[in-house]
């Protein structure tokens, strides 16, 4: 008879083992799994805030020179991105420029200087080159300080010409 009583408790320590192993290999999994997926809300953080403005005067498309006016807004973001991209698609194609502080690649300021990013509750105007037909719209898509392009932040379906 104290055989069968140290066989029951032999069973229950091995379930309760087995038990705490499994959660510990249950665990390995999810555990990185939640945290891959927090860390994604960054995008949630600056979505909308980064702005096209639809002012004719700024954003605009120039035939002649082959150029796209664009302004953008920036609203309060407390320093989340390190720029941003836009997207020009027109004639069935589109044209993409990171806008990043001190780029110069295929974008430059409306009034000259070096290209920088507006800081909270600012504007910019950018000009991209070598866009050569009226565009179908134009998206902004931010870049978080990590590297990471979120979803569009804004898009205008309506480009006027200068």
């Amino acid at each position: 008879m104290v055989k069968k009583a140290q066989s029951q408790i032999v069973g229950a320590v091995i379930l309760i083992l087995l038990v705490i192993a499994s959660a510990m290999v249950i665990m390995s999994f999810v555990i990185p799994f939640i945290r891959d997926q927090l860390s994604g809300t960054e995008c949630l953080d600056v979505s909308g805030k980064i702005l096209i403005k639809n002012n004719p005067s700024y954003t605009c498309y120039e035939s002649a020179d082959a150029n796209m006016s664009v302004q953008i807004l920036f609203k309060a973001m407390q320093n989340l991105t390190k720029g941003f991209q836009i997207n020009v698609e027109s004639g069935g194609s589109s044209k993409s420029v990171n806008v990043i502080s001190g780029t110069t690649d295929e974008v430059y300021m409306r009034n000259g200087g070096a290209v920088e990013v507006p800081g909270e509750n600012e504007e910019r105007t950018y000009i991209i080159t070598g866009i050569n037909s009226l565009p179908n719209s134009v998206s902004v898509y931010p870049i978080l300080n990590s590297g990471k392009t979120c979803d569009a932040s804004d898009v205008m379906t309506t480009v006027v010409s200068c």
